[in-house]
């Protein structure tokens, strides 16, 4: 493991409460943070088309459940969620789920799958943590297995330490790809059907990716 996510995980031990606080909070107040949250319901959604309600799924890195909560929602049940952090760990505990302690980086997978959900976790892998964990993504998927992760893109960037406008109290790392770069690393990996999308402005985005095994 990499000091960089070494040193973020710290950061989320310590202030869990406040990141998870802020989501709550923008999502309740600000017209933004709301459309967003309506946009990755209706993404989730999509990326789960036409899998059977008996589907193996596997979160990593699932915080407080929100994703997870809504594919329960959309009727699969079978859902394995994980986390590196206890502080989210005991949260998932207390929203009624058994999750487990995962470290992507780290740890094998002890089963297949049909899905992977990977939200907002590779954005504090190094790169080559983050390819590294996208291969044994792709192993670790079902033949026609699909997977769903994203990244962040910023213009001039390939890494940086941030806490937007002191939000939760302390930097965390983030890296920074472009839509070739993350194009070809799942081409490498074995996937095929790569769509990735591009959410939010030039200078700063996500890019989502839904892809086949």
């Amino acid at each position: 493991m990499s000091t960089e996510n070494e040193k973020t995980i710290e950061v989320y031990e310590k202030f869990g409460d406040k990141y998870l606080a802020r989501n709550e909070e923008a999502t309740k107040n600000d017209p933004r943070a709301k459309k967003d949250d309506a946009r990755q319901k209706e993404l989730l959604k999509t990326y789960v088309e036409n899998l059977p309600k008996d589907a193996k799924i596997f979160e990593v890195g699932s915080a407080g459940g929100r994703d997870a909560k809504y594919l329960r929602s959309l009727g699969y049940e079978n859902i394995a969620v994980s986390d590196v952090a206890n502080y989210f760990l005991k949260k998932l505990e207390d929203e009624g789920f058994t999750p487990v302690k995962f470290d992507l980086i780290k740890d094998d997978f002890n089963d297949k799958y049909d899905f992977i959900l990977c939200w907002a976790v590779l954005v504090h892998f190094t790169k080559d943590e983050a390819k590294a964990a996208i291969l044994k993504m792709s192993e670790a998927l079902n033949p026609g297995g699909r997977i769903a992760l994203c990244v962040k893109h910023k213009e001039g960037h390939e890494e940086d330490w941030a806490d937007f406008n002191g939000q939760i109290g302390a930097k965390r790392y983030f890296s920074y790809w472009n839509k070739d770069e993350l194009e070809s690393c799942m081409k490498e990996s074995g996937f095929k059907n790569i769509d990735i999308k591009q959410h939010g402005g030039a200078r700063a985005c996500w890019l989502e990716c839904c892809a086949e095994k």
